[in-house]
């Protein structure tokens, strides 16, 4: 004879699991996949009792006196709406694998009723030629949040495509870690090399091989802020930047850079941004938008984009 706690276990994932407000179960039902889920038939002041004992124990549960049909769980940890954003999300990803999706995608929809599901069907992996090869993203993010905690440096193997469109190691490097931040579609290591002491990002799913120190890391406090500036995963000295641009892409802009940014109307078609940034980051994004950004200042930085221009292989 199961205990009292026991049925309503076996109650709760059923309601979990065939439940919602469309789709309202009735005593009788429950009983039966009782019967065929667990072997078990229990009589009515059973279920009554497990239902009792899960509104008490802060389950929203609505049941056959509200509503006239049976039992259904009125609410759970993730909403449609929100299991739907994350499942998006998750597929969007770039730096999860294929494989890893599809198991995060069915750990969230297991809090939809199956029900629910059935709509979802269509969702797949569109962006599936964009997922990384490497599925030791989430054991990297482990060891390095591991040696964050610790203060401690780690060792690591970096990895690039090759012609072969498989990723190899291409070098190694002894790193402090300070933070992990998702920027551009990517999570990356916020850090500072032991060969190179400057503040570094470098991507969490290029990282193999990640071995713990015992040496402490380097302390640099700067290098939150710097981060928090990078442009493209460039970090450096900020500098003020200063872009006249097309009207068109006001939204782009402050999109990328933040309502901080000042903006100056220069005539009906363009306007005048100016803000701080490491100006790295800064050159490929005005490429980017070539044809309806000029960059003002730095001047480096212009002369810099104008020599770009210049090798420009289509112009030749």
């Amino acid at each position: 004879m199961l205990s009292e706690k026991a049925y309503a276990l076996c109650l709760l994932e059923i309601l979990q699991e065939h439940s919602d407000a469309e789709h309202i179960l009735p005593m009788r039902e429950i009983i039966a996949k009782m019967q065929v889920i667990y072997g078990i038939r229990p009589d009515r002041r059973t279920i009554y009792a497990a239902a009792a004992l899960l509104i008490g124990l802060g389950y929203d549960l609505s049941v056959y006196e509200e509503n006239g049909v049976g039992y259904y769980l009125r609410s759970r940890p993730l909403e449609q709406s929100e299991v739907l954003l994350l499942t998006d999300a998750v597929y969007a990803f770039p730096f999860i694998s294929a494989r890893q999706t599809e198991q995060l995608v069915q750990k969230l929809q297991k809090q939809l009723s199956c029900h629910q599901r059935k709509k979802y069907r269509h969702l797949t992996i569109a962006r599936q030629q964009r997922k990384t090869d490497n599925r030791q993203v989430f054991w990297n993010i482990e060891q390095l949040d591991e040696a964050i905690t610790r203060k401690k440096k780690v060792q690591m193997d970096y990895l690039h495509y090759g012609l072969d469109k498989k990723q190899h190691i291409t070098n190694s490097h002894t790193v402090s870690p300070y933070e992990m931040t998702y920027l551009n579609e990517h999570y990356y290591l916020i850090c500072v090399p032991d060969d190179v002491p400057k503040t570094r990002l470098f991507r969490i799913d290029r990282m193999a091989n990640i071995r713990l120190l015992e040496a402490p890391r380097s302390e640099q406090p700067a290098i939150r802020q710097e981060a928090q500036d990078a442009v493209y995963a460039y970090v450096g000295a900020p500098e003020q930047i200063v872009m006249r641009c097309d009207r068109w892409i006001l939204d782009d802009v402050i999109d990328r850079f933040g309502s901080d940014v000042r903006i100056t109307g220069d005539g009906e078609e363009h306007f005048t941004a100016a803000f701080t940034a490491p100006p790295r980051g800064i050159k490929f994004w005005a490429l980017q938008y070539l044809p309806y950004v000029e960059l003002l200042q730095p001047l480096w930085l212009r002369n810099e984009i104008i020599e770009s221009i210049g090798k420009n292989k289509y112009l030749k």
